[in-house]
């Protein structure tokens, strides 16, 4: 039975619906300390499971396997259907062959094929038929047959092998022949032949550069670990782009020159898996599953190709506009006192701040829907949201995946209802044995929600909805946070399986490492060397290298190693530890490490093994949901952490815990790059680093450089410096002229977002999308475009004060510095030297571009009070065209909106509007660049305009006090500007 809402005010402070009769926890009373925990808990040992020998450095166990042949094969004119027979003796690679399988080939749309393989009997998991879990589009498809598809599908029989080729060039995007397909319980391989030197992108979520490359691993499985270069973290995205080129002679220069053609590729699974990228091949190793393979036909622009994939899995969500504003956070603002000081000091030194974060700090005791009454007390939170409201301001509080199991001897924990209703709607992940399944996170021993479970929908709304009251909300209609942070949710755990489970009843216990900033007297108690083996998300938490770790583990603990299996043996199904050890990063490999096991079970009684790496996926759905059901007319603001396939349809992603240097800053352009390919544009990294300790120079380099990317935050953890952009000078006046960059151009960076919303359209994007028959740009990646005008050339090294970059394009290409208005004198990719001293950041504005722009101010709210102007930036042929969006920015249905286009040619630039909405202030300014005249008139409709200036020497025209024409709105009719 559920009692009413209660009202409590002790030591943990929250409101929430639960279960059992109210608890006075006054004497559990506890002050704020230094360091996050207000208790002092018990130290737990660490756990490491068991170190696995990683099959692909193994040698190839293929060899001996011969495939399938096709058999019973019919065609139609939606696509291909047949059955597979294994031929000859199973091969035991790392499982049991089946004999038979059943083929389905789909021409889904006129871009896209599917081809399913999977066991006759169906009793493999197969992903695609979890709807409750993901349901994208690619589910959806238009009837399509093989007279209108893009592509052809061609097959041998004995054995079986395809390929896919593409009907307008004839180039072939998949191809399997010569290596057999193995497809056992435990382990599936595909392989595809690829063309030399290939050029491919996705494969996400790694740290990496922009081009993969042909000597790599890529492991999909979601990991809790900060910034492990070449290897698995949060997100799970099985998806590639490649980029081809083929060389044409040019008679009339005798140049080569090229052409080129992009495709993308799905394997569509949440199982784990190794992608293995090899000079002439690449293989995919799934320890589990079904094939589910998607090509995409693509098209000559890589843009084109990408909007065949989003489309496919969800076109991204609408952004509110408050959140492209600048963020500030820091995991260890301590009070709300603290905040408030840095708002006062943001204001103080001038630097536009949007929003204001928080992390666990807030919580009392780290719980999830706790608010800390000693350093967050309600009056004084109210009286906050108040003033950030009224100065059109934000908030966003984090939320952690796994809740504080409450111990069940202290009766100062039976309050927590997060905790018991959870057990009560029986929302909760399970051991195999139907026993809670009790990891351990920040509070101490945790439970984990199961967001497949459909109970779980409403339990979670009610812990945010609760939160609210936490946090100051005074009714039952009003949010006083403007969006959630989820972290965590992959979901991370610190000990190995189900740990708690016997020992719940010593809640709340410490993570199995010192937090950074605790103090040194802080004892934990754990053995020797426990550093080198628990390697947390904090690099400060772990002090020696992975190598020292196997010389310690391996010597006191049995590496498993997995083993072939002879014919006529039945190899043990093995769900923790399967015959295929996936390349995982996790310390020793064993696929439970800092992780929630696979063999955790959800509602229905699947494994997590099959659904491994869409828990946080999950999560994000059902906040979208529970923010959706309690405000409905706002779009959500969701940020998370672990993503799969399709979570830009729902949330916005930060590249994850990342370091204070300059290798996180370069290749944080490349995460942007990726995930906006993945049809998640609203992402960005922690500006400046999240652990160790930042300095001036980068700190200044990287708020300029994050001034130009999507998502715009600074953030760090307890126990470094703190890094908020005032406290150093040249900082601050770096974070001023990139801010007054960004906010200016807020038009701009909305149109995108409406875009991409429409069409899957890249915010950051590789120069290779906008100039794709040039090679040498497909691996740049120390430079990037925002949208298809704007060139950033960001400095990625200390000590220096110039950058290099090149200006793509051929001899009529125009690109024009922002701050002078120049044309930038270069030669066609020539790696030009150009000046960067500290505070300054190179922007180049493409000729043929028109953008929209606002005076800006030091909100986005602001902002949007301004007048508009028009940044008119004209190629050689004297064209330029562009557009912009407008609606209410926060409705997750607008009753109305506005598009305008605008185009410039022949000295006449004139706009067309489309759409009711009204953007009520003025057109102020139109600067336009590469006038090569002085104008005799200019006229605006049929008047007269005195008000303008021209230059010789930068050949550029602005024509200005447009607002007097332009008063019942910049838009609001059709006009004409003549010169």
């Amino acid at each position: 039975m559920q009692l009413p809402l209660k009202f409590f005010f002790g030591s943990i402070f929250f409101f929430y619906l639960s279960s059992l009769p109210f608890v006075s926890l006054a004497d559990d009373s506890a002050s704020s300390t230094s360091f996050s925990y207000r208790v002092e808990p018990t130290p737990i040992p660490p756990q490491q499971g068991i170190p696995q020998r990683l099959s692909v450095y193994e040698a190839y166990r293929g060899g001996d396997c011969h495939g399938y042949r096709a058999k019973e094969i019919s065609s139609t004119e939606q696509g291909v259907i047949g059955s597979l027979e294994l031929i000859g003796s199973p091969c035991y690679a790392y499982g049991t062959d089946y004999k038979k399988l059943f083929l389905n080939v789909t021409y889904e749309t006129e871009e896209r094929i599917h081809v399913s393989i999977r066991d006759i009997n169906s009793t493999q998991f197969q992903f695609s038929s979890r709807h409750d879990v993901w349901d994208a589009p690619l589910y959806h498809p238009s009837s399509v047959n093989q007279f209108n598809v893009h592509y052809n599908f061609s097959f041998n029989a004995d054995p079986f092998e395809f390929w896919i080729t593409r009907k307008s060039d004839g180039e072939v995007l998949f191809d399997t022949r010569g290596h057999p397909l193995i497809f056992e319980d435990q382990y599936i391989e595909l392989t595809t032949n690829m063309v030399e030197d290939y050029n491919i992108y996705g494969l996400a979520e790694t740290i990496h550069g922009l081009r993969l490359g042909n000597n790599l691993t890529r492991t999909f499985w979601a990991n809790d670990e900060a910034s492990p270069l070449d290897q698995n973290m949060y997100g799970t995205h099985p998806f590639y782009l490649e980029q081809r080129y083929n060389p044409v002679n040019d008679s009339s220069t005798q140049q080569q020159k090229h052409t080129s053609s992009s495709h993308g590729v799905l394997m569509l699974t949440a199982n784990g898996m190794d992608v293995v990228l090899r000079p002439k091949y690449l293989q995919y190793r799934m320890i589990g599953g079904i094939i589910d393979l998607y090509v995409y036909s693509g098209s000559k622009k890589p843009q084109n190709t990408i909007t065949q994939f989003i489309e496919s899995v969800g076109f991204p969500q609408m952004q509110q506009y408050w959140t492209l504003g600048f963020h500030m956070c820091r995991w260890g603002y301590e009070n709300i006192d603290e905040i408030i000081q840095v708002r006062e000091n943001m204001r103080k030194f001038d630097i536009p701040i949007e929003t204001f974060w928080s992390d666990i700090d807030y919580m009392h005791n780290m719980r999830d829907f706790t608010v800390d009454p000693i350093s967050y007390p309600r009056e004084q939170m109210i009286d906050f949201f108040h003033d950030i409201e009224l100065a059109h301001q934000h908030f966003v509080p984090i939320v952690d995946a796994a809740v504080y199991a409450a111990n069940p001897s202290n009766r100062s924990d039976d309050s927590y209802g997060p905790y018991y209703e959870g057990i009560e709607k029986d929302v909760f992940l399970k051991n195999p044995d139907g026993s809670l399944y009790i990891g351990e996170v920040w509070p101490g021993f945790t439970v984990f929600p199961d967001f497949t479970n459909p109970s779980v929908q409403d339990y979670w709304k009610h812990g945010i909805h609760n939160m609210s009251y936490a946090l100051g909300s005074n009714s039952s209609d009003y949010i006083p946070f403007s969006g959630l942070w989820l972290d965590m949710n992959e979901p991370s755990s610190y000990c190995v399986g189900s740990c708690g489970s016997e020992l719940v009843n010593m809640n709340p216990v410490h993570a199995p490492f010192k937090l950074p900033g605790e103090p040194n007297d802080l004892t934990l108690n754990y053995p020797e060397g426990f550093n080198l083996t628990n390697e947390t998300e904090y690099a400060s938490a772990s002090s020696a290298s992975l190598s020292q770790y196997y010389a310690t583990a391996t010597s006191s603990m049995q590496v498993v190693y997995p083993t072939a299996v002879s014919e006529g043996q039945q190899p043990k199904y093995d769900i923790n530890h399967p015959p295929y050890a996936i390349n995982t990063e996790q310390g020793n490999h064993d696929l439970a490490n800092h992780g929630v096991s696979p063999n955790a079970t959800h509602h229905d009684g699947t494994l997590r093994y099959n659904l491994f790496n869409v828990y946080g996926y999950g999560e994000i759905k059902v906040t979208h949901k529970a923010l959706t059901d309690l405000q409905p007319e706002v779009r959500p603001f969701i940020l998370s952490r672990s993503t799969f396939l399709g979570s830009g349809v729902y949330s916005a992603h930060w590249l994850g815990d990342n370091h204070s240097n300059w290798p996180n800053m370069f290749f944080s352009i490349s995460g942007m790059m990726v995930f906006n390919m993945l049809g998640v544009p609203m992402v960005g990294a922690d500006v400046c680093g999240f652990q160790d300790n930042s300095d001036e120079e980068l700190c200044a380099r990287w708020m300029a450089m994050g001034a130009f990317s999507p998502f715009y935050r600074n953030h760090n953890q307890q126990g470094s410096i703190r890094q908020e952009p005032y406290l150093w000078a040249s900082v601050a006046e770096s974070s001023r002229r990139a801010m007054n960059i960004r906010y200016s151009l807020l038009p701009y960076w909305y149109t995108l977002f409406r875009q991409a919303s429409y069409d899957g359209s890249t915010l950051i994007r590789p120069l290779f999308f906008e100039f794709p028959d040039e090679p040498s740009l497909a691996g740049a990646d120390r430079q990037f475009m925002v949208g298809d005008s704007l060139l950033i050339t960001p400095v990625l090294e200390p000590n220096t004060t110039t950058v290099n970059g090149v200006f793509p394009g051929d001899e009529d290409t125009v690109w024009y510095d922002w701050y002078n208005h120049t044309a930038i004198e270069h030669k066609p990719y020539e790696n030009k030297t150009m000046d960067a001293p500290l505070e300054h950041i190179n922007v180049a504005v493409r000729g043929s571009k028109i953008i929209p722009m606002q005076q800006p101010a030091y909100t986005t709210e602001e902002t949007r009070e301004n007048p508009f102007n028009l940044l008119v930036a004209l190629d050689k042929q004297g064209t330029a065209y562009g557009n912009v969006y407008a609606d209410d920015g926060v409705s997750l249905t607008p009753n109305a909106t506005l598009w305008v286009d605008f185009s410039a040619e022949s000295n006449k630039l004139s706009s067309a509007s489309f759409g009711t909405y009204n953007v009520h202030v003025p057109l102020a300014n139109v600067t336009i660049l590469g006038v090569s005249s002085s104008p005799k008139q200019i006229q605006f409709n049929n008047n007269s305009v005195n008000s303008f200036t021209y230059s010789d020497r930068t050949q550029e025209l602005v024509v200005t006090n447009l607002d007097k024409f332009t008063s019942a709105g910049a838009f609001a009719s059709n006009w004409t500007i003549t010169w």
